[in-house]
């Protein structure tokens, strides 16, 4: 039998719903589907503000990069009125260079974070435990492990083309998952994905 401990660090909820991420596309004047046939799209938000943003990469027919940045402030009835922001990026470097990089992350291939609970898990031994039942006691093995629980409300939701492939996955809280589970693979390549955006484009800075 299982015995596992969960540790919550903090106590907001998380993540972007497919359902916002629609109201934020209407917002913001973008298609639901990625528009051009190498496109990046990373949406940032969660927890209990009205604020999410979006990083938005893409190619077009000329071969031509553009990157975006869009700050959206949802409406909130009688407290706030919609507001959107656009920027165009420039990056340190070329964005042909930033694109394989996210490949080399294997942002075509990663799985959602819900895909690997599994491995968030410190694995613990195996040890013989006293219990008492109907005033009887007995003795059971139990594997003793401890599972981190991090709800800080920042949540990633990613949607990529590229290669002719197509890749969609949603991420909460990497960076400090990755600071409880630095041997994950699938944290280290999301997290890599994120500190290239912080560098090159100087956005999402912690």
């Amino acid at each position: 039998m299982k015995n596992i401990q969960i540790l919550i660090i903090l106590l907001f909820s998380v993540g972007i719903s497919a359902q916002n991420i629609t109201e934020i596309n209407s917002d913001l004047k973008l298609s639901d589907s990625l528009t051009y046939e190498t496109e990046v799209r990373i949406y940032q938000g969660g927890g209990i503000t009205n604020y999410s943003s979006l990083f938005r990469m893409f190619k077009d027919k000329s071969e031509k990069w553009t990157a975006e940045f869009y700050e959206h402030y949802a409406k909130v009835n009688g407290q706030a009125e919609l507001q959107t922001e656009k920027q165009t990026l420039t990056s340190e470097k070329d964005m042909e260079f930033i694109f394989q990089n996210f490949v080399r992350s294997h942002i075509l291939d990663l799985p959602s974070l819900r895909e690997i609970q599994w491995k968030l898990v410190t694995r613990g031994n195996v040890e013989k435990v006293k219990k008492i039942h109907r005033g009887k006691e007995t003795e059971e093995y139990e594997l003793i492990s401890k599972k981190i629980a991090i709800l800080d409300g920042e949540g990633f939701k990613i949607q990529v083309k590229g290669w002719n492939k197509a890749n969609e996955f949603e991420f909460s809280n990497p960076d400090g998952y990755l600071k409880h589970y630095p041997e994950i693979d699938e944290l280290n390549y999301m997290c890599e994905i994120l500190n290239l955006i912080r560098t090159e484009f100087d956005i999402w800075k912690k």
